[in-house]
């Protein structure tokens, strides 16, 4: 009876472990973010996903659970390590490499990840864990600084970005907004 009751207990935390894929936690702060963050990187989609094609189609995948995995460059590494000591947990130091997040990028931006490597991926599992910089990023403009000046700079880069577009979306909503009016 008890080896019963201990198959039964094996099997319930099996599939409760399966079911329960990843963990999506809230976003508290980006101080926390980058100190619980074991590896931060800047790295540019080489391929963009398609969010209709749940099937792996030339390495690109999205589960079910909702993660996709992209194939991305690394350009830079601004905190981690680039070698673990044990081979199936060796991340690249620079180069091509997987990253699995909710996030959607697109082939050609580039981003700021903040993630860990594990078993050939840069995990980013949260959206808020990728922040877009844009299809342009020179390496000069985050070197000299340490850790937190870079992030800081890179923020306040995309900032600035967002703050443009809004802008401009502003000045189309209202171009669009005169267009169906009605005389």
């Amino acid at each position: 009876m008890k080896v019963k009751i201990i198959a039964l207990k094996i099997a319930f935390l099996m599939v409760v472990s399966t079911s329960m894929a990843f963990s999506v936690f809230n976003f508290s702060s980006w101080q926390a973010l980058t100190q619980s963050s074991p590896d931060i990187i800047i790295a540019q989609c080489t391929k963009t996903p398609d969010p209709f094609n749940l099937k792996t189609t030339n390495g690109i995948s999205i589960d079910p659970d909702g993660l996709i995995d992209s194939d991305i460059e690394v350009i830079s590494i601004l905190k981690g390590a680039t070698n673990w000591g044990v081979e199936k947990l060796k991340a690249p130091s620079f180069g091509t490499a997987r990253m699995s997040s909710q996030y959607l990028p697109r082939q050609g931006e580039y981003y700021l990840i903040f993630s860990i490597y594990y078993y050939g991926k840069y995990q980013a599992n949260e959206d808020y864990r990728i922040v877009p910089l844009g299809t342009h990023f020179l390496t000069n403009m985050i070197s000299g600084k340490n850790l937190d000046e870079k992030i800081q700079g890179l923020l306040q880069r995309r900032l600035d970005d967002l703050n443009r577009q809004m802008k401009d979306e502003q000045k189309e909503k209202q171009r669009l907004e005169q267009g169906v009016k009605k005389p």
